[in-house]
């Protein structure tokens, strides 16, 4: 990580309708590009797995693979969809392979499961402070 006091985040996500890219736009805040300490997944759940455009980059990333680019960059997920049933958790499983193919540090993104039902339920698609 940099050894400033906020590292720098990356955003590899997919967005079908809309809805992911809400919630990437609330994972953004502070978000920063190549040069990246943290790299965060998002894709909505489609049956039972992230995305096949998401499926696609992480495909295309064993270029990085190869050459230890993600190596020792922490790492996070998101999901959504419409659904209630489990199908969440899949994807978020398919993005902590990615990150462990890649050599990288899972982290959780802090979010509580009763605090997220009540963002969402307020229809706000943002982190807690």
């Amino acid at each position: 990580m940099s050894h400033s006091d906020r590292p720098t985040i990356s955003i590899a996500f997919h967005s079908g309708y809309g809805h992911t890219a809400v919630v990437a736009e609330a994972v953004a805040r502070g978000a920063a590009g190549a040069g990246a300490d943290a790299i965060t997944f998002g894709a909505a759940a489609h049956m039972g797995t992230a995305s096949a455009a998401f499926h696609g980059f992480a495909e295309a990333s064993s270029r990085r693979w190869f050459s230890h680019v993600w190596v020792d960059k922490l790492a996070a997920g998101f999901t959504n969809s419409g659904a209630k049933s489990g199908d969440k958790s899949p994807t978020l499983g398919c993005f902590a392979t990615l990150a462990a193919q890649h050599g990288m540090h899972r982290i959780s993104l802090g979010v509580r499961v009763a605090r997220q039902a009540a963002i969402f339920r307020a229809g706000r698609a943002a982190l807690p402070a």
